[in-house]
């Protein structure tokens, strides 16, 4: 089962016995780190938090959603992870089709490639576009993000789907960057030397161009482990 959000996921786990609610507010600086700690190590990774009222947000957060190995079978859609793989070296050790009879062998893959197609939805249809804040309102400080160990920089964007492309604009790119919050506007963005995202950056730089970033949080399972 593919998950198109993070709430039919939530709702899952629910169901299967896999998250536990909690309404007590929790302050998002070291506290629900310090909880998710003892939870996570708890045999078999614990369940799932859905922290329903973190102090000074609305935000909820959901955290080791995860945290086992049967939580990522559930939000992959798997029963077994090396699943996964095999699917995928189907195509990477495929050979062009060259003769008459290789194509329409070849037409079974074509067919399961394109059974969940793209949708396409325009730029005021989309979700992510239902609260749109600019300027002076951009208060990132509204989001309920941790800090997680008491010497830590600051308080950190943990999992960031970090969305980028080439100077060229011909390569995307859609990685897990950590993000630390400087105030209300400004945030640093964590990649290694080695990372796609830093390459890109350093194209950008050498060119003196603002490279542009987006930022996605909260997206569906499959989206969080592509990335």
């Amino acid at each position: 089962m593919a998950f198109r959000s993070l709430r039919e996921f939530i709702t899952r786990l629910e169901a299967e016995g896999e998250l536990i609610r909690i309404s007590e507010p929790v302050s998002p600086i070291l506290e629900i780190a310090e909880i998710t700690d003892r939870v996570s190590k708890s045999p078999h990774g614990g369940k799932a938090l859905l922290f329903e009222k973190p102090e000074g947000s609305s935000m909820p957060i959901l955290i080791n959603a995860f945290g086992s190995l049967r939580r990522v079978q559930i939000g992959l859609g798997v029963s077994n992870l090396d699943d996964i793989a095999k699917e995928i070296e189907r195509f990477i050790y495929l050979s062009p089709p060259s003769t008459f009879v290789d194509k329409i062998r070849f037409l079974p893959l074509l067919f399961e490639t394109a059974r969940i197609p793209p949708v396409m939805v325009s730029s005021k249809e989309a979700p992510c576009q239902e609260v749109v804040i600019t300027n002076k309102e951009i208060d990132l400080n509204l989001i309920p993000i941790l800090q997680c160990w008491p010497n830590d920089a600051g308080r950190f964007i943990t999992f960031p789907i970090v969305i980028n492309r080439s100077v060229d604009r011909k390569i995307r790119n859609v990685g897990l960057y950590r993000m630390q919050i400087y105030d209300k506007k400004t945030t640093a963005i964590h990649w290694h030397i080695h990372k796609d995202g830093a390459h890109f950056f350093h194209e950008f730089k050498r060119q003196k161009k603002i490279m542009e970033v987006a930022v996605a949080i909260g997206c569906d399972p499959a989206s969080c482990y592509a990335a």
